[in-house]
């Protein structure tokens, strides 16, 4: 961490501070300080991911509101950081939960989520897909160029993206859900007013759900946000949400290896 860093944020009485992950989109840092423990977060890659920072922090004031995310205690778009309080209570990931719990608490999370109404523009797939397409053609130009042909297989399912648009979080792993009093959910970046079924494909495909644990995870979705999921239009965004994955880490991996 810059000292730089410490001495522009609103905070005193520094005791320590450690990363807690340089991650695929952010480096996070642990501060503890005599008055309280916080995180900071070091934006990375914005641009090759289409990220809006301005927008992220917008909607995650508006989350914070509504009792779903931590608040935002400061914001330095020029450098890039963003500090929130730590959370102390474990995430799911870590719980001591079942985990027909955890899949239970994750879909009440999920079809919580979707019943937000907060001021968010949409989310445009076709368009982020393109520029996840055009910035690895930058590093490999023919592995670019497959994946825009193996994207456009999926084309019909691509441009219904958003036909009945809910609010999605579109990365609700277990380890984004915080379990302090009312569960809280962090990492908004890829936020936003979207297709319901990316999203619960997403949440499918980021915590590697086996088939039993797909049908448990739906099948509570569906009670709780009292919306019945068509069972095949669910797989076809699963087989379209897998390759965006492999889209997004080939791009992940190389601007990893052009930043070492």
């Amino acid at each position: 961490m810059q000292q730089q860093w410490l001495s522009d944020l609103p905070v005193h009485g520094v005791i320590s501070t450690e990363p807690l992950l340089r991650g695929v989109a952010n480096d996070v840092y642990k501060i503890v300080t005599t008055s309280g423990s916080y995180v900071l977060k070091h934006f990375r890659f914005d641009h090759p991911y289409g990220l809006n920072r301005e927008q992220e922090v917008a909607v995650q004031q508006q989350l914070a509101a509504e009792h779903l995310a931590p608040p935002v205690l400061h914001f330095d778009p020029i450098q890039g950081l963003l500090l929130q309080p730590f959370l102390d209570g474990p995430d799911l990931a870590q719980s001591l939960e079942t985990v027909t719990d955890k899949i239970q608490l994750l879909a009440d999370v999920s079809a919580r989520i979707h019943r937000v109404q907060i001021e968010v523009p949409p989310w445009s797939l076709r368009s982020r897909l393109q520029r996840y397409c055009d910035q690895l053609r930058e590093f490999e130009a023919d592995r670019g160029r497959q994946f825009a042909k193996r994207l456009q297989r999926h084309q019909k399912l691509i441009d219904s993206f958003g036909a009945h648009p809910v609010f999605c979080h579109n990365d609700l792993a277990f380890h984004h859900v915080f379990l302090n009093g009312d569960p809280l959910v962090i990492d908004w970046e890829y936020s936003g007013l979207g297709e319901r079924y990316f999203d619960l494909a997403s949440t499918i495909q980021v915590n590697q759900f086996d088939d039993a644990q797909q049908r448990a995870f739906v099948n509570a979705y569906e009670g709780i946000a009292g919306f019945q999921i068509n069972s095949k239009l669910l797989e076809d965004w699963l087989a379209l949400v897998n390759l965006v994955s492999q889209l997004w880490y080939e791009l992940h991996h190389n601007l990893q290896q052009k930043h070492i």
